[in-house]
């Protein structure tokens, strides 16, 4: 007998198991790859709930040979007092970890993987570890964030911050470095490595849970402090200035940034960590993007007199490829300078890289955060007026905050940053309230001319909100902004 119900489709009970055993597929999120893939449920006699697996397999005569096996199999155990229906995070995890290190994505961003690995086991093996991954619920899930905010206080953390065992042939043994507090963006990323875990675990082949589990960076804030996340530290135009002139002196090795000790590879080293720097700051790309880019994804564009950088969507954040304008040509100048000065100058050969002294003809993706944090400090500009410490990803948000301040228009920019107009208005609404306030009092009394400028305001966001530049929420909220300071 075959039928379809909301819950289960094509639901076919298995004869000679008493009404206990049926096939079905999944009809909630089937994709191409595991729609057709056969489950069962079982209901062991005597055993509170119910077991539910994957058969993993396509053709119904293996499925359900398959799970009239596993019937057997788990009705023995339940009568012998053995686990039944078990499959701890520990074992999971440990699978999923395999699984994603044989893939293409985690192949190429090796840096990716190793992330995932250590935030999994610095964290979240502490909270999920032991528990069965089929009985996992939303308010434990949640509960997860209530465990993070205490690690460095009362949790494992606390003894990591008084003494790192990896520190042990170090000038410090103590983790000083580390944030008690974490932060929203941190927040984000472990909500990352959460989901994908979890939403593995639900696959078709593997089936180890029957609902999707999913959690949110803003499940660990109240909604005032996700608000007070959004403005993200980024360089003013004058302290970027001052960020390139030291740069070139620190390429250099001149002033203060002198090397004292003869070592050839620290000018190359430096010139490639400059060129880096203002090739984020002249694109906007992502940090991840940006590792990723090969001497064969940059042309030059001599009718439109642009850099263009290619951008893989096996390389982007959210899958999808594009081509990002670089801002001035002068970072192709750079580009060319830099090539002459690599040892991998192939067309398919990485741009920025690092290699290892036991085998320096291989690439490997460059990693310049600490040293771009140790130049911030040196020439005072590590923190910015509120006291927020800048890091590499600070010249994405530094691109965006300068060229909206420039008239650059916002769909333009978010096309050009491969993000949504959204999250542009998002985290950049108040640069482009500032600059609409500056434009409208340029020049003469405003009051004298403030009904025309009213107009011409009213028209350019009508237009805006049509063609989806700009949704109600940040027109509205620009509208007050200038009405409160006329």
């Amino acid at each position: 007998m075959v039928e379809n119900t909301n819950q289960y489709l094509e639901k076919t009970e298995i004869e000679g198991f008493g009404g206990n055993l049926f096939l079905y597929k999944r009809l909630e999120n089937a994709n191409a790859d595991s729609k057709d893939i056969w489950h069962y449920r079982a209901k062991i006699v005597g055993m509170k709930g119910y077991v539910r697996r994957s058969t993993k397999e396509t053709n119904f005569e293996p499925a359900k040979r398959k799970a009239e096996q596993d019937y057997i199999d788990n009705t023995y155990k339940f009568k012998n007092k053995l686990e039944v229906n078990v499959t701890y995070v520990r074992t999971a995890i440990q699978n999923y970890l395999k699984h994603i290190s044989e893939k293409k994505y985690y192949i190429d961003n090796s840096q990716r993987y190793r992330y995932v690995k250590n935030t999994w086991y610095r964290y979240m093996h502490g909270y999920f570890g032991d528990m069965k991954v089929s009985e996992i619920t939303e308010a434990e899930l949640e509960g997860y964030w209530h465990f993070r905010r205490d690690y460095y206080i009362k949790g494992a953390g606390k003894e990591l911050m008084a003494s790192n065992k990896n520190r042990v042939n170090a000038k410090t043994q103590t983790s000083r470095n580390i944030r008690v507090r974490f932060s929203y963006g941190t927040a984000r990323a472990e909500a990352s490595v959460i989901n994908q875990f979890f939403a593995w675990c639900y696959d078709s082949r593997v089936g180890l849970t029957s609902k999707v589990l999913k959690t949110s960076a803003k499940d660990a804030f109240e909604s005032v402090d996700v608000n007070k996340k959004n403005r993200r530290p980024h360089f003013d135009e004058k302290d970027w200035r001052i960020v390139r002139q030291n740069l070139k002196n620190y390429a250099e090795c001149k002033g203060r940034f002198e090397v004292r000790y003869d070592r050839e590879w620290v000018p190359k080293s430096r010139f490639m960590m400059r060129t880096f720097i203002l090739f984020l700051g002249s694109t906007g790309m992502r940090l991840g993007e940006a590792k990723q880019i090969r001497w064969k994804d940059i042309r030059f564009d001599k009718k439109q007199n642009a850099i263009i950088v290619n951008v893989d969507e096996s390389t982007s954040k959210v899958r999808r490829g594009r081509d990002v304008v670089a801002h001035s040509t002068w970072i192709g100048s750079l580009l060319d300078e830099w090539k002459e000065m690599s040892d991998f100058t192939k067309d398919s050969d990485l741009v920025f890289y690092a290699v290892k002294e036991n085998n320096p003809d291989t690439q490997n993706v460059c990693d310049v955060s600490v040293s771009f944090k140790n130049f911030l400090k040196e020439i005072g500009k590590l923190e910015n007026e509120r006291g927020k410490v800048r890091t590499l990803y600070s010249l994405r948000h530094t691109y965006a905050t300068l060229r909206l301040e420039a008239g650059v228009e916002v769909y333009n920019l978010a096309k050009n940053m491969g993000t949504s107009v959204q999250q542009i208005e998002w985290h950049y609404g108040h640069v482009n309230t500032k600059k609409i306030v500056g434009d409208l009092t340029k020049g003469g009394s405003l009051k004298d001319t403030q009904k025309a400028k009213d107009i011409e305001l009213a028209a350019e966001m009508i237009t805006l909100l049509r063609d989806g530049t700009l949704d109600e929420k940040a027109v509205a909220s620009a509208l007050k902004n200038i009405a409160i300071n006329k």
